[in-house]
């Protein structure tokens, strides 16, 4: 599956969606306090149903024009983000422990935020552990 996230600027109302191995949309997950049937009928409107057509806008970047920010997860897992985690410090088990209780999309964006955290601690601060970085879900 190659999965997808999209984040509004303004109101922070979340979409993520996963295509199968042939290409087809087969998950959709709608994240954020906002959402009522009107905006997730016309999401679903607009997210392209097969593969070949997202690729095609976000390399022609037809999604930037508009107030959603889009991007690309191929792998959103524990070991994905514990090895792009730059400070593992804390036991490990706390830090699993914590990524097990977040939402497939609070995961997605945990894992975004990395070089951003990186260029934020660039001045010398402390990073914080991998697990309360996860429990206090510093990237919101």
């Amino acid at each position: 599956m190659r999965s997808f996230i999209t984040k509004h600027y303004e109101s922070g109302l979340k979409v993520t969606f996963k295509y199968d191995l042939n290409g087809v949309l087969r998950f959709l997950e709608f994240d954020g306090e906002n959402w009522n049937a009107e905006k997730v009928k016309y999401i679903m409107q607009k997210i392209p149903a097969d593969l070949k057509t997202i690729l095609a806008d976000l390399q022609n970047q037809n999604f930037k024009k508009g107030s959603w920010i889009f991007s690309e997860i191929t792998v959103v897992s524990f070991d994905a983000f514990y090895n792009q985690y730059p400070k593992k410090v804390g036991r490990k088990e706390d830090t699993l422990k914590a990524w097990n209780k977040l939402k497939e999309v609070e995961k997605m964006e945990a894992i975004l935020y990395i070089p951003e955290l990186i260029k934020l601690k660039s001045d010398g601060t402390a990073f914080p552990y991998p697990a309360t970085y996860l429990n206090k879900k510093l990237w919101k």
